[in-house]
């Protein structure tokens, strides 16, 4: 009789260990999850600031300004002067010729 209420008692003391750690487990994987998930937003909005000031700062107007500001060169108003020379060989180069500056300038690539 005694080795029947032994074993029942350890039976139910093991199941109640194994339920309360089964719960932890569960809420420290929980835990873990939503830190995941916070790391990930962060991660996705600071990707996000740095392709939007990468793309402000490879656009049109701001080399326009870097070049005026840098190089003394100017980006005319149209772009009749403006003529796109390309030069098919192994190198594949071209060159940018703007032929209002008085001493023609090329930008080469």
């Amino acid at each position: 009789m005694i080795k029947r209420i032994l074993f029942i008692i350890i039976i139910l003391s093991g199941n109640i260990f194994m339920h309360y750690y089964n719960k932890h487990k569960i809420l420290s994987y929980a835990r873990q999850t939503q830190k995941l998930v916070e790391k990930y937003n962060s991660q996705k909005n600071v990707n996000l600031n740095l392709v939007t000031q990468n793309s402000k700062l490879s656009s049109r107007e701001r080399i326009q300004k870097l070049a005026f500001d840098e190089l003394d060169m100017f980006y005319p108003g149209n772009n009749n002067s403006v003529h796109n020379i390309k030069i098919n060989t192994k190198k594949e180069t071209f060159c940018l010729i703007d032929y209002i500056v008085p001493s023609v300038e090329a930008l080469t690539k």
